[in-house]
């Protein structure tokens, strides 16, 4: 191949043919951002503006060639046989001059602040005018502001503008904390048809139908005149047959909403032959209100708080149990490690007030706590008066302020991690002097025993511990002579102990450790 000459008399230079076809093409990614840069700079000159966008009694100069490239509505309309094709001014009657004016800029300079001000006239007017992207962003927003108090309103919206993944999230999120939003006035105000779509849901979260009794009766006695026409509608979506004897015969029969309705009367008779059947022939009954519910749980995270490191730290770790990942999140604003019991306080949250009860029968420290069935167990720890380890455990009664010893453990342990799972409560580790156990014991309440179940894969003492989704996590902790980075957890139906793939960044011990739902 021979390249042309660029000057009379000059020889062409030889160009070969491979070389050419592996030339690279070199892009610029800085140039149409300057080139939008420059647009909108002659734009807020009004210089070689050829259409003037008007809403309500804001006048938006712009150039309509970058309007229809980067929104089809204006594409259609410039581009089109439509009389605004030729216009050089063009009314837009849909939206308002204050939120054209962001939806021009964003044109022009792809940024948009979206807020809980602008959200709901921004998104039907990027819908009209198809900037898909700030729809997005819009929804995304939204999304993100998803509340027990506000999701019902955001389930609305996203269906009245036909945001499909918008309005599954808030579906799923008022679903997954429906037992939260039945208190407020969005669930209050629903329609018939909104509340019984809502309590006919499989995937429905609720700790017991109860909550999704006491919901309807709520709905219908706000406005009980006009709503409790209604009750018969409402109650073929509650599962009657899953709620106790006693409280179908000590609340449900005694509901006045119910007494009034025959159809009501009905499902209750219902739901009291079901409870007359045999445990085996219930499964027998195939109806939507003897089926269970199985709702969807929510993601997950484990925080680790504090904790000493050998010293104490204001470090907070988060493991994703999604993503079987640590990351690091803000720091607490003080160091923190080490919470002991000495006498005993309680807190009254209503009156916000902290006030003494019962003291235990033995002094404990390095005592781990633990809550079954309403009472609260103080298990082993160190009795500096005698100077030895505990194994005795203590139940603290709150109806009766009385303390009383139940059934020892097998060993003693002192710094013990204490968690409850499936209504048992496990002393996982701990220490009697300079032995770091591995061990571990669970207590069930209904026997008043102990009993030993697998050993963890490491020695441990004052670890975090916690449940989730029916496994028991054991988090740091130290073995005598050093702070663990270290997690495992328990699954008792194999009674075997499994450590996390991750560790923390920091080995730690003393450290307070809880499980929250992943923000959305």
């Amino acid at each position: 191949m021979v390249a042309p000459a660029t000057k009379r008399g000059q020889k062409p230079v030889e160009v070969k043919e491979s070389s050419e076809k592996f030339c690279p093409v070199t892009v610029n990614p800085r140039h149409t951002r300057k080139a939008f840069k420059v647009m909108n700079e002659l734009r807020s000159e009004n210089l070689l503006c050829d259409v003037t966008i008007v809403a309500e009694d804001v006048e938006i100069a712009a150039h309509k060639v970058v309007l229809a490239a980067c929104s089809p509505y204006f594409h259609a309309m410039f581009t089109g046989e439509m009389s605004e094709s030729r216009a050089k001014r063009v009314r837009i009657k849909e939206v308002d001059g204050w939120t054209l004016k962001l939806l021009v800029d964003y044109v022009y300079t792809a940024e948009i602040k979206v807020t809980e001000e602008n959200v709901q006239v921004l998104l039907p007017a990027a819908s009209l005018l198809q900037l898909q992207d700030v729809r997005k962003t819009c929804c995304e927003f939204l999304e993100s502001q998803l509340h027990p108090s506000n999701c019902l309103g955001i389930r609305a919206f996203a269906d009245m503008h036909a945001c499909t993944d918008l309005l599954s999230q808030a579906n799923t999120f008022a679903e997954q904390h429906f037992s939260d939003i039945v208190t407020g006035e969005e669930f209050l105000n629903l329609g018939i048809e909104q509340v019984c779509s809502l309590i006919a849901s499989d995937k429905l979260t609720v700790v017991s139908e109860e909550k999704v009794f006491e919901a309807v009766i709520a709905w219908v006695n706000h406005d009980k005149d006009v709503r409790q026409e209604h009750m018969a509608h409402l109650m073929e979506h509650v599962r009657l047959p899953l709620l106790s004897r006693d409280y179908l015969v000590q609340r449900v029969e005694e509901e006045a909403l119910v007494k009034n309705s025959s159809a009501c009367k009905d499902y209750l008779i219902e739901a009291m032959k079901y409870h007359l059947l045999p445990g085996d022939q219930r499964t027998l009954i195939k109806s939507a209100r003897t089926r269970q519910r199985t709702p969807v749980s929510l993601p997950k995270l484990m925080v680790v708080v504090g904790g000493q490191a050998p010293k104490a730290i204001r470090s907070v770790e988060c493991y994703d149990f999604k993503e079987e990942q640590w990351h690091q999140v803000a720091e607490l604003p003080s160091r923190r490690c080490r919470s002991g019991l000495a006498t005993v306080e309680a807190y009254n949250v209503k009156a916000n007030e902290w006030f003494h009860v019962a003291p235990m029968n033995t002094r404990r420290s390095s005592v781990g706590v633990g809550v079954v069935g309403g009472m609260l167990y103080a298990v082993g720890g160190y009795d500096g008066a005698s100077r030895q380890c505990l194994s005795t455990v203590e139940c603290y009664n709150p109806s009766t302020n009385e303390w009383s010893y139940i059934s020892e453990m097998g060993t003693r342990r002192s710094g013990a991690g204490v968690g409850v799972l499936n209504g048992l409560l496990y002393a996982v580790g701990g220490h009697d002097g300079p032995l770091v156990r591995k061990s571990v014991e669970v207590f069930d309440p209904s026997t008043n025993m102990w009993k030993q179940v697998a050993d963890m894969n490491m020695c441990r003492r004052n670890a975090g511990v916690c449940a989730v989704d029916g496994m028991l996590y054991v988090v740091g902790g130290d073995d005598g002579s050093c702070n663990l980075a270290s997690v495992e957890f328990y699954n008792p139906t194999t009674d075997k102990w499994i450590l996390l793939p991750s560790c923390m960044s920091t080995g730690r011990s003393y450290a307070g450790v809880t499980v929250i739902d992943k923000p959305l």
